[in-house]
């Protein structure tokens, strides 16, 4: 499947300065470096960023959640509360 990307002067004197060093053509490099990035097909999962980050993922408290009420709710309160405190002052 042909692909085509603009670049800006800058990046393409890097892809073909690459390229040449390699002694590869551009798409060449451009294919090990979406292999490496771990987008290609067949690519290992375990390279990906998402698996660099997976244990940090999703492990972040902000606070006490009420699973009665849906997140509007809880913030709808919190704007309410301070309102609330604005006028009281």
């Amino acid at each position: 499947m042909a692909l085509t990307v603009r670049l800006d002067p800058r990046a393409e004197r890097t892809l073909s300065t690459l390229a040449k060093r390699k002694r590869m053509s551009r798409s060449d490099v451009v294919r090990e470096a979406l292999v490496r990035y771990g987008v290609s097909e067949g690519a290992d999962s375990a390279n990906s960023p998402y698996a660099a980050w997976a244990d940090v993922i999703g492990i972040v408290s902000l606070g006490v959640r009420n699973p009665k009420r849906t997140t509007g709710e809880q913030f709808a309160a919190i704007v309410g509360q301070r309102a609330r405190a604005r006028r009281s002052r």
